[in-house]
């Protein structure tokens, strides 16, 4: 999974877009993620884009398409319910769910845009098809999984989730202890606890990020790594901007998590960092 961010994200800003409170996703590196692949399809299949279709030509160009109409219109489609689309078409849950059934022998990236049409359409029905497809033989097919779970919210999914947080595969683990974070619960604690100790920086981050919400004291060291300039430049394939999002996100979490030790770090971020945006963040988290 994993993206580093390299391509510009604004490209595919609606496929799918994070949260306020999950502005991880922005710096999170795994392989081939959402908006990568966004980028990517846009760039392989662009000429197709030129015309507005609705929801049902969509789903009909995705069961009886050529293979190239049913990658761009799967990609269009996950864009059309991201704009909350999905209400004035009652049947189309029925519609996507069939689809996605019968994508299981269909071209990979049919099922990843399929399932990210799941976590757009945000029905829980949904959730015994995705977490099968966290077992897919295709491993981008099952990091989509794992976002879609993370926006279902669906406390079926806790374990699940927390078996691919110790996947041997670094970008497995970088969205499951993202979905965990998501779904919120109590059940999350033990998995992110030991995600907070990853060797991966980026499924240490988002770990940490989650585990402060609960006001768990072991985020703290990581959320001390992710303020320090110096060692945010050692993770490999981090943009300097990226290492800024780490950094503010980072902030509001260690000042509420270590009250009023928190202040001197803060302070010398607000009185030294080359960033304004960066100091402006130390100075209102100190508020």
């Amino acid at each position: 999974m994993e993206s580093s961010l390299s391509t510009e994200p604004e490209s595919s800003a609606d496929l799918p877009k994070e949260s306020p409170k999950t502005i991880l996703l922005q710096f999170v590196v795994f392989p081939l993620g959402i908006v990568l692949i966004g980028v990517i399809v846009f760039l392989l299949f662009g000429k197709l884009a030129g015309e507005e279709h609705a929801v049902p030509d969509y789903v009909s160009q995705i069961s009886a398409g050529s293979r190239t109409e049913r990658k761009q219109a799967a990609f269009e489609l996950a864009k059309a319910l991201k704009r909350g689309e999905a209400k004035r078409y009652p049947n189309l849950f029925q519609q996507v769910t069939d689809l996605y059934v019968r994508s299981k022998n269909d071209d990979p990236m049919v099922r990843r845009y399929l399932t990210v049409v799941l976590g757009n359409l945000g029905d829980r029905r949904a959730t015994p098809l995705l977490l099968d497809a966290v077992n897919d033989p295709d491993a981008e097919t099952r990091i989509y999984a794992l976002w879609a779970l993370g926006e279902m919210k669906d406390p079926r999914a806790f374990p699940a989730l927390a078996k691919a947080a110790t996947d041997d595969d670094g970008g497995i683990r970088k969205m499951a202890v993202y979905a965990l974070g998501e779904l919120g619960g109590p059940e999350a604690v033990p998995a992110l606890a030991t995600a907070v100790n990853d060797p991966v920086a980026d499924v240490r981050f988002n770990a940490a990020v989650a585990l402060a919400r609960f006001n768990d004291p072991r985020a703290l060291p990581v959320l001390r790594e992710m303020l320090d300039r110096t060692r945010l430049a050692r993770v490999e394939g981090m943009r300097e901007d990226q290492q800024e999002d780490a950094m503010i996100v980072a902030m509001t979490e260690y000042a509420k998590l270590a009250g009023p030790q928190a202040r001197p770090d803060l302070q010398k971020i607000a009185a030294t960092d080359k960033s304004l945006r960066v100091r402006s963040a130390a100075t209102a988290a100190m508020k």
